[in-house]
């Protein structure tokens, strides 16, 4: 006798969302949850290293996969969770408005599709209109002749062309005081990814990078104008965060700065409700179960004196980075069977956790097994950044801001040492997101020696992996995101 259907597995990594705004704005998810993981630690603190974590459950310095080699080649498919379900009979797919966890990079390789979505191509279906522009040879009318003649002759000619037009209004928008008049991405994500999950008739492992919460900040159509308040022709790209970060203090950059944070509220608030309507979605639509576990690839700097006045996610291992959300939500009409008798719903798990067993949660979820989600809590986690990944302030000491950093959790205590030789101690016992220094502990002998190898040093990097030879599209995206 056959049991029941395996459920969908779907990840949801809410790029660049920090656990307190999460908390505060992300209402809808924290209310469907059944299992809420409070104390959850990212492996990195940018999205290369972080998304290889993710996969595998380890530090940079041990997966190669860093500042200085940008590319997952050195990770083996077969080594990631991924791999293990799609060994349990899940046909795994990847939906991803991040350049980094996209072909490009070689994230493609882990899963059985992947299906990008960018600003230039927000129809999957059609064309990449970046990419013809990228390779254009002519301006003006001449030029949008030649993409008219390209996206009819495309094998989906009115998606073709309207990836154009959306492209074309975003544009204006950054030219004309009118707030730009669509989404980063995360509607055509949430439908993408509705479609992949409930079209297969066997379980799915679908693995989804909203990028919407990641820089660059603008007022766009579907935000909620009561919390951000921000004129419509503001774009972030007014000041450059690296400017900010070698600063004394936000100084003159206080009210830009303060129009991003409200600005990156009111995104999280926005991807609550997309999630939210995915969430229902997948239960009105798919007579499979399905467990969602929506966490977040790092956090991100938003310029407060927690964050050391810094802007963004380079050069960084703080709270804001590291302390990022992990719920856990499902669909259909059976619960997730958990293995905790007191009917308390949701679960909240106050201790320590890590991205490092990230795949351990996902089988042990994925299994007909009772999920012990305290089976999960650690006494000890630990983070590492090999390099800044960008944004070294111009004229700044290279060797500062490109340093590695490492961290490690025990207990409410966070250890810091960087490639520098620097060490400090933080309490991180407060609220989300927070840490306080603790200038009269000292790091334990022995702490940084137990959690980690050697550290990279400049003759092991790959400096051909670092963006130069990407795509002329590609490379004009992380410009964009502020990569290089």
């Amino acid at each position: 006798m056959n049991g029941p259907p395996r459920p969908n597995v779907v990840v949801l990594c809410l790029d660049t969302v920090r656990k307190d705004v999460y908390d505060r704005y992300a209402a809808r998810l924290r209310e469907m949850a059944t299992v809420r993981f409070e104390g959850m630690r990212a492996l990195a603190g940018w999205s290369v290293p972080s998304h290889a974590g993710l996969l595998t459950g380890s530090a940079p310095s041990e997966t190669g996969v860093h500042a200085h080699q940008r590319r997952f080649d050195p990770i083996d498919a077969a080594d990631t969770w991924i791999a293990t379900l799609e060994r349990q009979g899940y046909e795994s797919v990847c939906v991803s408005s991040n350049i980094y966890a996209s072909p490009v990079f070689g994230f493609d390789r882990f899963f059985d599709r992947t299906i990008p979505i960018s600003p230039s191509r927000r129809l999957p279906a059609g064309m990449d209109v970046q990419r013809h522009i990228a390779d254009r040879s002519t301006d003006g009318v001449a030029a949008y002749a030649a993409f008219v003649r390209q996206a009819l002759a495309h094998d989906h000619p009115l998606r073709s062309l309207c990836n154009g037009v959306l492209l074309k209004l975003d544009d204006l928008s950054r030219k004309l005081p009118i707030e730009k008049p669509t989404d980063f991405g995360g509607r055509a994500i949430a439908r993408t990814l509705e479609r992949a999950v409930t079209e297969p008739d066997g379980p799915v492992l679908a693995f989804a990078n909203f990028m919407d919460a990641h820089g660059p900040h603008t007022p766009f159509r579907g935000l909620d104008d009561s919390i951000h308040g921000v004129p419509a022709d503001f774009h972030s790209s007014s000041f450059r965060d690296s400017d900010v970060n070698a600063a004394d203090g936000l100084g003159e950059f206080g009210a830009a700065v303060e129009r991003v944070r409200r600005l990156y509220a009111a995104t999280v608030d926005y991807l609550d409700r997309v999630v939210a309507d995915l969430v229902s979605a997948l239960e009105s639509s798919d007579d499979r179960e399905s467990i969602l576990i929506v966490t977040a690839d790092h956090g991100e700097n938003l310029g407060y004196e927690s964050d050391g006045t810094l802007m963004n996610h380079m050069s960084s291992l703080s709270e804001g980075l590291l302390h990022v959300p992990c719920d856990v939500i499902t669909t259909g009409d059976r619960p997730l069977e958990v293995a905790v008798d007191d009917g308390t719903v949701p679960v909240d798990v106050d201790g320590l956790s890590s991205h490092a067993d990230l795949g351990s949660v996902i089988r042990a979820l994925a299994s007909e097994e009772p999920f012990d989600p305290f089976a999960f809590e650690r006494e000890r986690a630990r983070a590492e950044i090999v390099g800044s990944g960008s944004g070294i302030p111009e004229g700044g000491d290279e060797s500062y801001w490109d340093r590695g950093q490492r961290v490690v959790y025990r207990g409410d205590r966070k250890y810091y040492r960087d490639q520098l030789g620097t060490e400090a101690v933080y309490d991180v016992s407060g609220p989300p997101s927070k840490q306080a220094g603790l200038p009269g502990e000292s790091v334990p002998d022995g702490c940084f020696e137990a959690a980690f190898g050697d550290w990279v040093t400049a003759a092991e990097r790959d400096e051909a992996a670092i963006g130069e030879t990407v795509d002329a599209a590609s490379r004009a995206r992380l410009e964009d995101l502020g990569y290089l």
